[in-house]
């Protein structure tokens, strides 16, 4: 292999930090859309513009929770070998609360302000609990 400033020889390692923060995003993603879908299809959730409701509110933000744990949990165990498994659920964490302040600017007059705040609070908790319980569970593969 040829030494040329055109080459990214650090590209494969910089993949391998990216991948599992991407892989766990997308399970979340795919996990809450599907479930987004399904509960609205049978009148589980109000239609797209339809102030909802407090246990609507609190069902989606329940789910979720779920959805972002394992997520979280998934990008933990995919972190490359001898890297700190929580960095990545925290990684993922910081862009669900980054994706939470958009949707918090966008959507503040259809949802209470404790529901905002509640999923500000939430995802950096939610990536702690998922990547803590892959950092055990790697942890005791591992001995």
């Amino acid at each position: 292999m040829t030494d040329s400033p055109n080459d990214a020889p650090d590209q494969p390692a910089l993949l391998r930090h990216i991948v599992p923060v991407v892989v766990g995003g997308a399970v979340i993603l795919m996990l809450t859309v599907v479930t987004d879908n399904w509960l609205a299809s049978r009148g589980l959730l109000p239609a797209a513009g339809v102030a909802p409701t407090i246990a609507s509110m609190l069902l989606v933000t329940a789910y979720r929770g779920v959805f972002a744990i394992v997520g979280c949990h998934m990008a933990a165990r995919l972190a490359p070998a001898g890297q700190p498994r929580i960095r990545y659920a925290l990684a993922l964490g910081g862009l669900l609360l980054l994706l939470n302040v958009t949707g918090a600017t966008s959507n503040r007059e259809l949802f209470p302000a404790w529901y905002l705040l509640l999923n500000l609070a939430l995802p950096i908790p939610w990536a702690i609990i998922g990547g803590g319980t892959a950092a055990r569970v790697m942890a005791s593969v591992d001995r």
